[in-house]
């Protein structure tokens, strides 16, 4: 049954939630999930179902959903497989218009489990929309929603969806994109979707005035050829990063018995990707760091790339990064590079492209001189600044050496090199990336990496995208590019 905008209200903002199978033991799915809806604010009425108990975390609980005296638009089901198809009729004759199914043991565990979702299948015909089962559930910030066990995620909404077959995926994207200041309208896990599935979710999105970027993880189509067709129309108006998972012979082997999806020849993926402009990815820190790119680069297509680092090695390493990944590291003209060889070191530096600082550790005067001529000459599309901001490091290196003098001498440094970046692009409002490794995992760096997290925010507040290594960055660039040359040429081929 095809989703219809209007059914998603009562899944994405209901004004009533009933959690069955709720429970005070928060080892348990249904313990955990009321846990987190309160924990999270859900701002509705909540209604605990259990026979067993009268009162959990403070709220009545009714036996059974037919106890409840109000209308409820929303339920989650936390019970065990078999009991689940009696709960969706049981909500279907109480009004409810919507369930999301967190149990498991459906058609991916066999033939009783595929039974049991044909039911649940058989009566969300006659009136009422299921996410699931299998899944997590809806993270949707607007609504007070989140997923399973997302208490902690971001109560501000965003302009990104995620649509995941698997929860996990969906868990796991959420906290780790918001943790590079990337905000959802909404999270979708939806399983097996036995009712609502990908391409519901998909049309949903694309209609969306919320949503400019969609995100999606999927192991096989249950429709093929409409999610063909929804997927050609999303991508002519807003980015849609897929991974497809199973594409590999164990990869799909996996597939069904994770969500007991069907999984394609990869010949066949690729050529989807083709014909639609979708955006395809293999990871779930490349869809993390393409839809980062998205954000912030809303209009960059080019592939000529300058990169500024400081260090030969890491020069010949992003040259080859860039070529590898379809860029390009043109050599600057003659009298870019006289520019700025005097604003270099006599030996050590390159101005070719890539440009060598001859250290890593460059004054910010330099660094600034040095940026702001690759920016405002227009010889490249994009700027990388690349390991630069190793120096953010320093004052945790004299702090340890006992020598205070160094570390405030460092600290003034870093923060004068940090302000640079942000200043320079404000100023010829030209793309910008900056590229800030993680130098160390020892417990004993703690403080190092401390400092390159908050100059990392400082930066994607400010609009400019950063990335754990130049590598990542690449990939993300050229997808983006990539994304609006497909769209350019599918739509001049219509």
């Amino acid at each position: 049954m095809k989703a219809r905008p209007h059914e998603f209200a009562a899944i994405f903002r209901p004004k009533s939630h009933a959690v069955i199978g709720a429970s005070a033991d928060e080892t348990k799915f249904g313990g955990l999930f009321l846990r987190a809806l309160l924990t999270f604010g859900y701002p509705g009425r909540l209604y605990p179902v259990n026979p067993g108990e009268t009162n959990i975390f403070g709220l009545k609980t009714f036996a059974r959903v037919a106890d409840i005296p109000d209308p409820v638009e929303f339920a989650t089901i936390t019970t065990p497989a078999p009991t689940v198809p009696a709960i969706v009729e049981e909500c279907l004759a109480g009004g409810i218009k919507a369930v999301q199914i967190l149990s498991s043991g459906f058609r991916e565990a066999g033939p009783e489990g595929q039974r049991l979702e044909e039911q649940i299948a058989a009566t969300a015909a006659r009136g009422i929309r299921v996410i699931g089962p299998n899944c997590f559930g809806v993270y949707s910030p607007a609504g007070g929603l989140t997923i399973l066990p997302g208490a902690a995620l971001p109560r501000d909404s965003g302009t990104v969806a995620l649509i995941s077959q698997s929860g996990g995926y969906a868990i796991r994207g959420a906290e780790r994109a918001c943790g590079w200041g990337i905000r959802f309208s909404q999270v979708v896990s939806y399983g097996n979707g036995c009712d609502i599935n990908e391409c519901d979710l998909l049309e949903y999105f694309c209609h969306d005035p919320n949503t400019k970027i969609m995100l999606s993880y999927i192991e096989g189509p249950r429709q093929g050829r409409r999610f063909f067709e929804l997927l050609r129309q999303a991508c002519r108006t807003k980015p849609v990063i897929l991974w497809k998972g199973g594409l590999t012979g164990g990869g799909a082997r996996a597939v069904a018995s994770h969500t007991g999806s069907l999984a394609a020849d990869e010949t066949v993926w690729d050529a989807l990707f083709r014909q639609t402009g979708a955006v395809m990815v293999k990871s779930l820190d490349e869809m993390i760091d393409t839809a980062l790119a998205f954000l912030h680069l809303p209009h960059y297509s080019g592939r000529r790339l300058a990169v500024i680092g400081g260090g030969g090695a890491i020069g010949v390493a992003a040259a080859d990064a860039c070529e590898m990944g379809g860029l390009s590291v043109p050599q600057f003209s003659l009298e870019l590079q006289s520019r700025l060889e005097a604003m270099l070191p006599p030996a050590g530096a390159s101005t070719r492209n890539p440009v060598d600082m001859g250290s890593p550790f460059p004054l910010p005067s330099a660094f600034r001189s040095v940026l702001e001529t690759v920016l405002s000459e227009g010889e490249v599309d994009l700027v990388v600044v690349s390991e630069l901001s190793l120096s953010v490091a320093g004052p945790a290196m004299a702090r340890r050496m006992g020598d205070s003098g160094l570390h405030s001498l460092l600290a003034g440094a870093v923060a004068e090199s940090a302000q640079v970046p942000v200043e320079l692009r404000r100023k010829w409002d030209r793309p910008l990336v900056m590229v800030l490794p993680v130098e160390s995992v020892s417990a004993d760096d703690i403080e190092a990496e401390e400092g390159r997290r908050k100059v990392a925010d400082y930066y994607l507040s400010q609009g400019i995208p950063v990335f754990l290594s130049l590598e990542r960055a690449v990939r993300a660039l050229a997808n983006v590019s990539g994304y609006y040359e497909r769209r350019e040429t599918l739509a001049s081929g219509e």
